[in-house]
C-alpha cells in the first residue's frame, strides 16, 4: 500500500510538472524554448511507471515542446529540433527505467534475504524456548519460570534441574547485549553448566568452570552475569554463588520480611584473568519464596521514565505469597507490563520462582 501511494504521488508530480513547463513555455517565456525541462517529469515517470508509459510521455512532451515553444525558422530545423528533443526524452526515460528496474531487483533480493533471515531467527527463537525447562514440582518444592525477550532472540538464560534425588540446581544468567549474538552464546554455557553441575559439589566451583569456558570461546567485550544455587531438599539448605548478577529476593513466609541473597560470589564472568568465587548457604522454611530475576524486570521503565525497581518487585511477591510458583511468575509479569504501559520492553525479562512447600 505504501509503494502505491508513493507511485500515485510521483505521477501527480509528473502531471503537474508537465503542465507547469508547458504553461511557462507558452505564456511566460515567449522567446526561449524550455522543452528541456520536460526531462524532470520524464525521469520521475521512469522511476515508477512501465517503459511504454514513459515512452508515451516522452512523445507527448516532444509535441508540447513543439507547440508551446517559440517558432522556428524552417521546416527542416523544426523537424531536427523535435527529433533531438524526442531522442533525448526517450533516452532519459529508457535509462531511468533501467535504473528503476535494477533498483526493484535489488530491493526484491534484499526483501528475500530479510525474510529468510527473519525465518531463521523465528526458528532459532522456537528452539531457544523449547530448550528451556518446564515447571518443576517435586515433594517439598515448586519451581516455575518465564522469559520474555525484547527481540526474537534473547540473551537471558535460566535453568533448573535435579542433580540427584535430593539436590536441585537453579541458575539464571544474562549475557551482555541482546539478539542473535547473545542468544548463540547461551547454549554453549548451558551445556557446559549441566556437564559440570554433576561433577562439582559447590556452586562456586560450577561458576568458576563456566568463567574459564567463557574466556575460551569469547572476547573480552562479552561478559555474563550469573546466579547459581543448589537446594538440598531434605535439609532445605540453599547454597549459592553470585557472579555479578542481580541478587535474588527471598521472601520469608513466617515474618513477611524479605532479604536479598548477596553475601557470596565474585566478579562478572569473562572479565578477570584469575577470578575467584565463593559461596554461602541459607536455610529455607515452609512457604518461603525465592525469586531469581534479570535486570529486565527491575529496570523496565514506565512512560515517566521511572524504573519498576526491586521494591515494587518485593511488594508483588509479598502480595502473592499464597500463590503457587507459577502464579507468582504470572503476577510479576503482569505487574511489570502494567507498570510499563505504552513503553516498549527495553531488555529481556526473565524470572525463576521457587516456593518451598
Amino acid at each position: 500500500m505504501g509503494e502505491r501511494r508513493v507511485a500515485g504521488l510521483l505521477n501527480f508530480i509528473v502531471a503537474a510538472a508537465v503542465a507547469a513547463v508547458g504553461y511557462t513555455d507558452w505564456v511566460i517565456v515567449a522567446n526561449v524554448s524550455l522543452g528541456y525541462l520536460y526531462v524532470l517529469p520524464i525521469s520521475l515517470s521512469g522511476l515508477v511507471n512501465p517503459l511504454p508509459f514513459t515512452i508515451t510521455l516522452g512523445l507527448i512532451c516532444a509535441v508540447l515542446s513543439d507547440v508551446f515553444g517559440p517558432p522556428t525558422g524552417s521546416l527542416s530545423w523544426r523537424i531536427l529540433h523535435n527529433v533531438v528533443y524526442l531522442a533525448s526524452f526517450l533516452a532519459v526515460g529508457f535509462l531511468v527505467t533501467l535504473i528503476a528496474r535494477q533498483r526493484d531487483r535489488l530491493a526484491e533480493k534484499v526483501r528475500q534475504q530479510r525474510d529468510a533471515y527473519e525465518h531463521d531467527l523465528a526458528l532459532a527463537a522456537q528452539v531457544q524456548q523449547r530448550v528451556l525447562p518446564s515447571p518443576l514440582s517435586l515433594p517439598g518444592i515448586d519451581v516455575a519460570a518465564e522469559m520474555k525477550t525484547a527481540r526474537l532472540l534473547g540473551g537471558d538464560y535460566y535453568d533448573f534441574f535435579p542433580v540427584s534425588d535430593d539436590v536441585i540446581d537453579l541458575v539464571i544468567a544474562d549475557v551482555s547485549g541482546k539478539g542473535a549474538a547473545a542468544a548463540l552464546l547461551m547454549p554453549s554455557l548451558a551445556v557446559a553448566l549441566r556437564l559440570r553441575a554433576r561433577e562439582s559439589e559447590r556452586p562456586a566451583d560450577v561458576i568458576k568452570d563456566l568463567d574459564d569456558v567463557l574466556k575460551q570461546v569469547t572476547n573480552s567485550a562479552t561478559f555474563v552475569t550469573m546466579f547459581y544455587a543448589r537446594l538440598h531438599r531434605a535439609s532445605r539448605v540453599l547454597q549459592y554463588a553470585n557472579a555479578g548478577h542481580n541478587p535474588p529476593v527471598l521472601m520469608r513466609a513466617a515474618t513477611g520480611e524479605s532479604e536479598q541473597l548477596d553475601k557470596a560470589g565474585g566478579p562478572i564472568l569473562g572479565i578477570l584473568a584469575h577470578a575467584e568465587y565463593s559461596d554461602t548457604s541459607v536455610t529455607l522454611e515452609s512457604g518461603d519464596i525465592l525469586t531469581l530475576f534479570t535486570d529486565g524486570v527491575t529496570e523496565q521503565e514506565n512512560e515517566q521514565g521511572e524504573e519498576f525497581s526491586v521494591d515494587r518487585l518485593i511488594e508483588v511477591i509479598r502480595s502473592e505469597k499464597t500463590e503457587s510458583a507459577a502464579g507468582v511468575v504470572v503476577h510479576i509479569s503482569e505487574a511489570v507490563s502494567t507498570f510499563a504501559g505504552e513503553t516498549d520492553q527495553a531488555d529481556d525479562l526473565t524470572m525463576v520462582v521457587l516456593k518451598v512447600l
